[in-house]
């Protein structure tokens, strides 16, 4: 599989596909790292294969050579500004850095995370990677400088470091978002992982499933969720607002469109990064020979879809998996998510192949935080309703 990604190194489509798929055949795909990678895709000692420097846009294949080279020569790089101090900036240059720097090829350095690189003190300063190629420029034109001298005293250069700028690291979603611009896809996981209990209850279809099956799925609701990676708000010839935005879930990406009305009741919610779930039906277009079309009937954010779909948790635990500890650790996970939700408990014998309903009319929890409790519990089974 590493091949087959090499031999489509200059195809970001083609690349994004069979990550993919490595993916889905539970092959690691790890992101660059300027201490492991090389110019291509390749496979490290321990079966993974690692992301190749020259498939990182922006890159190059002359910077990567010059990394890979220099790394060869002189050893692993040891911070960022031992990386820039060594390699040619007129190869590596502020483009690339930044670049390697947004798709985590630094993230092998102790004590950095990839906001630091990108910190600026205020709007008028420059990021802080432009410091440090202006820092690396000085210490090589220096260096130069001491080796051409008649002496041979001076040929070691002493310039400290700068200081690593303190900030908070990206938000999840920053990180991938970067990730995604340079490389084509989100290297460090998916911006929806953190609702997959909302997608898995509330949704029927995937966005593959509307592409592909469109006719399955006539004169039927649909529900179905994923990132908003684009919107243009735009205006007809007639002088009515539309919107037109790509949505993005783990199996595919798809555009849709809002116009008038159902435009001016929910473009608030078309922010690009925002996790949207979308109730829409299936119907036949007017004058379009039987062509089908998604009407969008509601949008929410997934982050609110827990609390604002769920009335009842409905917990089942088989009766030799009830312990005094299970018991008691469910109990705390209840007093400490109060809200209005009712929970109903089901105890299963498997042996007598009877259950036992307790309906916990005092229960009232909060669901979002009770369902990111109660998840640990493995022989907990459970049903939104």
């Amino acid at each position: 599989m590493a091949a087959v990604l090499t031999h489509n190194l200059n195809d970001l489509k083609k690349i994004t596909f069979f990550v993919d798929e490595c993916q889905r055949q539970h092959i690691p795909v790890l992101g660059p790292d300027v201490n492991e990678s090389f110019h291509n895709f390749m496979v490290n000692n321990k079966g993974e294969i690692r992301f190749g420097l020259a498939a990182i846009k922006n890159v190059g294949g002359a910077a990567a050579e010059n990394i890979i080279s220099e790394r060869k020569e002189n050893g692993p790089f040891s911070s960022i500004f031992d990386f820039a101090k060594r390699v040619n900036l007129k190869s590596v240059n502020k483009r690339s850095i930044e670049a390697l720097a947004m798709a985590g090829a630094f993230d092998g350095f102790e004590n950095t995370h990839r906001a630091q690189y990108f910190y600026r003190e205020n709007t008028e300063d420059t990021i802080f990677l432009e410091k440090v190629v202006k820092f690396a420029n000085d210490y090589q034109v220096q260096k130069n400088s001491a080796q051409a001298s008649l002496f041979g005293e001076t040929s070691d250069v002493e310039i400290k470091d700068p200081e690593l700028p303190e900030c908070a690291p990206w938000t999840k979603i920053e990180q991938l978002k970067n990730e995604k611009e340079i490389t084509g896809f989100y290297m460090s996981g998916h911006p929806l992982e953190d609702f997959k209990l909302e997608i898995d209850n509330f949704c029927n279809v995937t966005i593959t499933d509307l592409k592909n099956n469109k006719e399955k799925y006539k004169n039927k609701n649909v529900t179905f969720a994923g990132i908003l990676t684009s919107v243009n708000h735009r205006t007809s010839k007639s002088g009515n607002p539309f919107a037109n935005f790509t949505l993005e879930d783990f199996t595919d990406f798809d555009s849709y469109i809002l116009f008038s009305e159902d435009y001016l009741k929910m473009k608030h919610f078309l922010l690009e990064g925002s996790s949207l779930l979308i109730k829409a039906s299936i119907v036949e277009r007017k004058f379009k020979n039987g062509q089908l079309d998604i009407r969008i009937n509601s949008i929410m954010l997934l982050s609110e879809a827990l609390e604002r779909n769920t009335s009842k948790i409905q917990l089942s635990v088989s009766l030799s998996a009830l312990t005094d500890d299970l018991i008691n650790s469910i109990e705390g996970l209840v007093k400490k998510s109060k809200g209005n939700c009712k929970l109903n408990f089901t105890i299963n014998d498997l042996e007598d192949k009877t259950n036992i309903s307790l309906l916990g009319t005092n229960n009232l929890v909060e669901p979002s935080g009770f369902m990111k409790g109660i998840q640990e519990f493995e022989e907990v089974r459970f049903v939104l309703k």
